[in-house]
């Protein structure tokens, strides 16, 4: 109880001294935040976007972003080998620059539901004998682009109207969904097709072909290619420990300068029998003041500029995600800061004897 007296007395008289070192703090966390919460936005995105089916798709190619053309033809091969469906899909990149890029999918309007799940957050979803120009969007192209149902998106040179906005919670929330008769009318396929999804439990397994230029693959590979950025995130967390590490040589020096000015405080208290723990309870308190605001003032910092840190690329639109995972390995983090930050100012500060102490004033 006397060691928290002391606290809340240095907290008005030292406000300054420990509104600077709360802002110290803050960066790693904040850095932290940023880091984690796209790397956790990478998992929900791009990994949960796997599922039980299958693609057959042009080989080496990414047939579910773009880059495969096969022959509509190819389903029907499939359904006669065994397949219990073959259901075709169109994926592309279009746009004229990365700016106004759009992933485009030509969907099957009789079965797309089958084989792709996904909410609807505004309007209503394509259905057999909607208008050839109705496109239905996800959630993330409709925010980068500021528009709902109703809205007229330009695909391709040629408007379409927004009819609804649905949501996966995946990388599929950045693409805009046409008929896929459309979808090769404005792309000049003629009657080529990107994938043909077929079921895992059918005659055809990955790593299968067909027809010697075409390859059987999980839906959601493609997601593999996430990892090629893992050597310049795992960078980057490295340069936050580094920070965080340093936080904690600031805290501990701070918190070391506390103890000798408050050196015959603790002497005194130390000397009426409180023994070390005072010491480690004085120093501790301050440094639970101390990270906790460090926290909380990083994890605003850290919503405020995740909105900066956004990628968005040939239609990916990516950005950190701040859900409780991310704030409780950022509250962690501190709790690191905070026990070893403690103990090497309190270690140091159990080096100065009592009596010295009172000696010396």
């Amino acid at each position: 109880m006397i060691a928290l007296r002391l606290v809340a007395a240095d907290l008005r008289a030292r406000f300054g001294l420990l509104g600077v070192t709360v802002l110290l703090l803050s960066i790693p966390v904040t850095s932290f935040l940023i880091l984690d919460g796209f790397n956790r936005s990478l998992a929900v995105r791009f990994e949960t976007a796997r599922s039980s089916d299958l693609i057959v798709q042009e080989t080496n190619s990414v047939g579910e972003v773009t880059g495969s053309r096969i022959p509509s033809e190819v389903g029907s091969d499939l359904v006669a080998s065994g397949a219990a469906f073959a259901i075709p899909e169109i994926h592309a990149i279009t746009g004229t620059s990365n700016a106004n890029a759009v992933l485009l999918r030509g969907i099957d309007l009789d079965r797309y539901r089958s084989v792709t799940s996904f909410e609807l957050s505004e309007g209503r979803a394509l259905e057999p004998g909607d208008d050839p120009r109705a496109a239905l969007i996800g959630s993330e192209l409709a925010a980068g682009r500021g528009i709902g149902a109703g809205d007229a998106i330009r695909l391709r040179g040629r408007d379409f109207t927004v009819i609804g906005v649905f949501t996966t919670g995946t990388y599929v929330d950045n693409e805009a969904w046409i008929a896929i008769n459309e979808a090769q009318r404005v792309l000049g396929w003629g009657n080529e097709v990107s994938i043909f999804v077929i079921p895992a439990d059918g005659p055809l397994g990955p790593g299968d072909t067909v027809a010697a230029t075409l390859s059987v693959v999980p839906r959601g590979e493609f997601v593999e290619t996430i990892g090629e950025w893992d050597p310049i995130l795992e960078l980057s967390a490295t340069s936050t420990l580094a920070l965080a590490a340093a936080a904690a040589i600031i805290l501990a020096m701070v918190l070391w300068r506390l103890a000798w000015l408050r050196r015959r405080d603790l002497a005194v208290l130390r000397t009426v029998g409180m023994g070390r723990s005072v010491v480690f309870g004085y120093l501790g308190a301050h440094g639970i003041v101390a990270t906790t605001s460090g926290l909380v003032l990083g994890i605003g910092l850290a919503a405020a500029l995740s909105g900066l840190f956004s990628f968005d690329s040939l239609g990916f639109a990516t950005r950190p995600v701040m859900d409780l995972g991310v704030i409780i390995r950022a509250a962690a983090l501190g709790a690191v800061i905070l026990v070893g930050a403690t103990l090497a100012s309190g270690l140091a500060a159990l080096r100065m004897k009592p009596v010295q102490s009172l000696r010396n004033e």
